[in-house]
């Protein structure tokens, strides 16, 4: 599954624990036990979009590794858990038209790279422009400037999502990286939405693709609130927010 999206050097340097230029961009320490990890949270996004083809919604308690290249680890991320997921999915299971949907802090730099060449897959992405890490191209991005609130980012999102649906209509599977690292006050993310934002972010996304019927994987991606309590209360926001798009479709 891995080797559908990364290089066989890579997986060699990260079966091996070892650091080198392949490694040496993560921000997280280069250890077997940390990798082995992420192979499980891996597994758990393979599950996570199965569930969603076979009940509509599909959520990931973790995952959205969106950093992570075919040959190299960047950020938080060792391997693209949603890639791996989705490539299996084609493979066994005829999925074909796929579309992202990142609104993370964070442009999903390594989801762009990835999909660049591929007409099946439309990524899109709604971040902060002067933050990390260094810009790819999605085929749609929007970059905001500092201090967003609210209704500025609700209302370039709608506007953002008529675009993706007239240039990428009726995929077969949405995947949502719903980061709530665009909160204010978070500590690697400078923009300023609320809680209820969030969640009405959340709540538009998720019921416009369950309202066409198009099935949604949901993964958490980035949170770094000031405490380990307002980070989870908030994806716990998100987390509802799916609970009731997978009642109501």
């Amino acid at each position: 599954d891995l080797a559908r999206v990364h290089t066989p050097g890579y997986l060699k340097d990260l079966a091996a624990a070892r650091r080198g230029w392949s490694t040496e961009r993560s921000e997280l320490p280069v250890t077997r036990e940390i990798i082995e990890g992420f192979r499980s949270l891996v597994g758990a996004s393979v599950t996570t979009v199965a569930r969603a083809l076979q009940d509509g919604v599909g959520f990931c308690v973790g995952g959205g590794f969106h950093h992570a290249y075919p040959d190299h680890a960047e950020g938080f991320c060792y391997f693209h858990d949603m890639a791996v997921a989705v490539e299996r999915l084609r493979a066994e299971a005829g999925v074909e038209r796929v579309l992202f949907v990142d609104v993370d802090v964070h442009q999903g730099n390594g989801t762009a790279v990835i999909y660049s060449m591929d007409p099946d897959t439309f990524t899109y992405s709604l971040h902060q422009e002067r933050n990390y890490p260094v810009k790819e191209r999605s085929d749609l991005d929007r970059g905001l400037p500092d201090g967003v609130g609210d209704e500025d980012y609700l209302a370039r999102l709608a506007e953002d999502l008529e675009r993706v649906d007239e240039r990428f209509p009726g995929p077969d599977l949405l995947c949502y990286v719903a980061g709530v690292d665009p909160a204010a006050g978070d500590r690697l993310g400078g923009l300023g939405l609320s809680a209820a934002g969030l969640r009405r972010r959340d709540e538009m996304v998720m019921g416009r693709y369950r309202g066409l019927g198009i099935p949604v994987a949901v993964f958490l991606a980035g949170g770094y609130a000031p405490s380990a309590e307002r980070t989870a209360r908030l994806h716990l926001g998100t987390a509802w927010a799916c609970e009731e798009s997978a009642s109501g479709a």
